[in-house]
């Protein structure tokens, strides 16, 4: 089993989390800009137009920008998160309806019985399960199965996302919850998926562990809770 290190210092030091919003901010407006003029061009080009499929490749990547910005003010903010008392179970159930609506070709399995209510908000913490389902789907080869199970341990809540992806390497996990680090193959990812996972566990002072068992791969969160 390896502890998975939390990232603090992106949310606890105050300087950075203003630079982090500014940037995002800033970028955000860019790409609204870029977003609502490609679409301008696209309404006025034929779509056999040979320029039609370079703007609309434009706009996709816009989006995309739009997406990561939203993950990195949301990793900013992981210290500043509103709590209220939310059933932990259901988030998770939410999680893996939106999952599997965008990925139907990975089988997921749910075992979420512990009942417990965390302080958290509801939905980050439902973005947070999907992030660690969206490293699982990136890990696991086409079509296995991702199995996620809840479970209560006396004052704790247990979230194990399992997976039967190759695990970290060894020069990844110990930093694997730090922004910008990618355990992924090439180009694959941004390496913010797990930094916010990491900052949202923090933030509720819980632990986050990853383990190899033969062909499988199980990240775990323990969570205070009631």
């Amino acid at each position: 089993m390896v502890d998975m290190p939390l990232s603090t210092n992106a949310v606890t030091n105050e300087t950075i989390v203003r630079f982090a919003r500014k940037v995002s901010h800033d970028l955000n407006n860019f790409s609204t800009v870029v977003r609502t003029y490609s679409e301008l061009l696209l309404s006025d080009l034929p779509p056999d137009s040979p320029t039609y499929a370079d703007v609309a490749e434009i706009q996709r990547a816009a989006e995309s920008m739009v997406q990561y910005l939203q993950r990195v003010t949301r990793f900013a903010r992981a210290g500043s998160m509103k709590r209220t008392p939310i059933g932990a179970d259901a988030g998770i159930q939410d999680a893996v309806a939106l999952f599997g609506a965008s990925v139907p070709a990975r089988p997921v399995q749910l075992e979420a019985t512990s009942g417990a209510t965390i302080q958290a908000d509801a939905i980050w913490w439902r973005d947070v399960v999907l992030e660690l389902l969206q490293n699982a789907h990136d890990a696991a080869p086409a079509g296995s199965p991702i199995l996620v199970r809840t479970a209560r341990d006396g004052e704790h809540m247990i979230v194990a996302v399992e997976d039967h992806g190759p695990g970290f390497p060894a020069d990844v996990a110990d930093v694997a919850t730090e922004p910008l680090v990618s355990g992924k193959a090439g180009v694959r990812g941004a390496g913010m998926g797990l930094a916010i996972v990491g900052a949202f566990v923090g933030a509720l002072n819980g632990s986050m562990t990853a383990e190899r068992h033969d062909d499988r791969t199980v990240v775990t969160l323990r969570l205070p809770a009631s």
